[in-house]
């Protein structure tokens, strides 16, 4: 992917890290999420940089997640927050990963996995127990506390570390919902407690909730969204001041100048209104370039601005047309966004090829082969090189 590359600033990372922190209540920590690559930053990069910061917890969605962390150095805890199947059991256990738990089947096939393991070492497995109060996803439900406390305490190779649950609608400030489903895991954890079920930690709050309601804290907070310097709605941004470590950039490969009238991309839907010049970079919707998920309308208003813009794209007026920054200066795509080749307008001001062009590129979307530069220090460092301090097979994870 000549000619593009995606540049991540560490100490930003490391920043916010810093302002979550000062927030913290005290006794709670911060579980740094880093899922989905840590959101396309590089999830090996951010969670060393954070560790190395103090961060002692970490989260991910999926198990290879995990265990890519623990083969690249990372020493505090790990935990699985997405389902996991009894194939990858054995490796996760080996690597000291915490697993949730969300039915009850689960239970007994991993005692009996636990225990069959040829390992002096393995005491228990550390798992968290996800409870559903309102996200209607994953997790145990209030009418299940007192089979899964039977299933728990027949499991003896099993240690409940931990017990959650996750906000659907934290981030829309959805304030009676939230509290709902709050009171519904008090209840459902005081429940487990009198069914001699007893959590080391509790964890509630992800980044909107961890803003919002202080005194939700507990012990441990999950943070990803705030790490990689993103608020989680309108209305956040007075909270605590954050940095953003994301830059996308771009080259031109080819340059031109063109008369008035030249029609531009697939359909001719662009015509440049006066003499001009045309300039190619070797990026496109292949690489998330252009790329937005799809967002359900939150309210009338919203729905009326979608309809609008469509409309008067039907008659050739794009509102929101994308634009890439060239020397300080914003400049517009021309025409269609391409595969892998996007035109934009740069006028009649001086440029010329190579010249680097700031593209704005979703994080979760960006094509995981696009070259993430880290810079870290002041310093530049190699392309997701980073090799030091890879853990020998024999070491201990722990948090205490």
């Amino acid at each position: 992917m000549a000619g593009t590359w995606i540049e991540v600033d560490l100490d930003a990372v490391v920043r916010n890290y810093e302002e979550v922190v000062k927030l913290l209540r005290s006794g709670a920590r911060c579980m740094a999420v880093v899922k989905a690559d840590a959101y396309g930053l590089g999830a090996i990069e951010v969670a060393r940089a954070l560790e190395r910061a103090g961060c002692e917890a970490f989260a991910v969605t999926r198990l290879e997640e995990g265990l890519i962390l623990r083969e690249h150095g990372i020493r505090g805890m790990i935990l699985v927050l997405g389902p996991t199947s009894q194939e990858e059991w054995p490796r996760a256990i080996s690597a000291q990963l915490q697993l949730t738990l969300s039915e009850l089947s689960s239970i007994e096939e991993l005692n009996v996995v636990c225990s069959e393991m040829e390992q002096e070492t393995l005491q228990q497995v550390q798992v968290h127990l996800k409870l559903e109060t309102g996200m209607g996803r994953t997790g145990f439900q209030l009418p299940e506390a007192e089979a899964l406390s039977i299933a728990l305490l027949k499991a003896p190779h099993i240690h409940v570390a931990g017990v959650y649950t996750h906000f659907a609608r934290a981030a829309q400030r959805d304030r009676q919902y939230s509290l709902g489903q709050y009171e519904r895991f008090l209840i459902f954890a005081s429940r487990l407690e009198e069914l001699r079920i007893y959590p080391t930690w509790k964890h509630v709050c992800n980044s909107a909730a961890f803003l919002d309601y202080p005194e939700w804290h507990h012990d441990f907070v999950r943070i990803g969204t705030l790490l990689i310097g993103h608020y989680p709605g309108p209305g956040f941004s007075s909270k605590l001041t954050l940095s953003d470590p994301w830059v996308a950039k771009s080259q031109i490969v080819h340059l031109r100048k063109v008369p008035k009238g030249t029609y531009v991309g697939y359909q001719s839907i662009y015509r440049t209104k006066a003499a001009t010049q045309l300039a190619v970079i070797p990026v496109g919707y292949a690489d998330g370039f252009g790329v937005t998920p799809h967002f359900v309308p939150q309210g009338w208003l919203d729905f009326l601005k979608i309809v609008i813009k469509n409309f008067l794209a039907l008659f050739g007026f794009f509102l929101g047309q994308e634009q890439v920054e060239l020397k300080g200066r914003r400049v517009h795509v021309a025409g269609k966004i391409g595969m892998q080749l996007t035109v934009i307008e740069v006028g009649m001001q001086d440029c010329a090829l190579g010249d680097e062009v700031q593209i704005p590129l979703r994080r979760t979307v960006a094509n995981p082969r696009i070259p993430r530069r880290y810079r870290q220090g002041g310093q530049m460092l190699s392309d997701r090189v980073m090799k030091e301090g890879v853990l020998p097979a024999h070491t201990e994870y722990s948090l205490q």
